[in-house]
């Protein structure tokens, strides 16, 4: 990490230079995607119950998750050999993550509205000790079911990209 990463006009110059090359393009496209991960899961939103052993654990999985599947995709690409790297990545990435996310979040949202308006909807699910466990830990099926379709989505998302990025390969 250099500390002109944090100046955009000072990586902007070097960049001009031709000083910024592959890998560390990557570790710019990985921080943001880190860094974006540790913003929604430090308490700065309402998504999650904040500062919970629940939410650190999913912010955990999510980090691994987005360093392996990142990983993958820039060694699909061809590493540090392929100079466009960041350009694919880019341009591939916005189908690979709109399509990621509607057919999740869908899936997500069926599952959710099936599972409330279907019989098991009667039964009472707060005196489960499933139920009761995932209380007594700061969490809930609500979150359960978010922490699961997050996840799937970044599978499919990394695992869609590592796939179309290798085709541009051929």
């Amino acid at each position: 990490m250099r500390l002109d990463w944090f100046s955009p006009r000072k990586l902007a110059l070097r960049f001009a230079a031709g000083q910024v090359h592959n890998r560390e393009i990557a570790y710019l496209i990985l921080g943001n995607l880190v860094f974006g991960s540790v913003i929604f899961y430090a308490a700065f939103t309402r998504a999650n119950p904040p500062w919970t052993l629940l939410s650190l654990v999913e912010c955990i999985i999510v980090i691994t998750v987005t360093l392996i599947g990142f990983t993958k995709v820039y060694d699909a690409a061809g590493s540090d050999t392929n100079n466009s790297f960041a350009a694919l990545f880019n341009c591939l990435s916005f189908g690979v993550w709109f399509w990621s996310t509607a057919i999740v979040w869908s899936v997500y949202w069926v599952v959710i509205w099936g599972f409330e308006y279907s019989l098991s909807a009667a039964y009472k699910f707060d005196r489960l000790p499933i139920a009761q466990n995932l209380v007594a830990i700061g969490g809930s099926f609500e979150w359960l079911w978010t922490f699961l379709a997050t996840l799937l989505w970044q599978v499919i998302y990394f695992a869609w990209m590592t796939k179309a990025i290798a085709h541009t390969r051929k």
